[in-house]
């Protein structure tokens, strides 16, 4: 089955690179509530993240000292 095509949007290991942290370490942050929730999640539960939540993130991260 194909996949579906997302637009505008990441995934976990993308966003952690523009972070600067592991995938693991984003997941962490986010089901502890350090960062919001992920801008979407499809029915297999892959996490999706926009330009706006990124930009979000870069800050809380920025004021935690990373």
């Amino acid at each position: 089955m194909p996949r579906p095509k997302v637009t505008n949007q990441m995934t976990t290991t993308q966003v952690a690179r523009h972070l600067g942290m592991s995938p693991s370490k984003l997941i962490s942050w986010v089901e502890h509530g350090a960062l919001p929730n992920p801008s979407s999640i499809d029915k297999n539960g892959v996490r999706y993240f926009d330009q706006e939540w990124l930009r979000k993130a870069k800050l809380i991260v920025k004021s935690k000292g990373g």
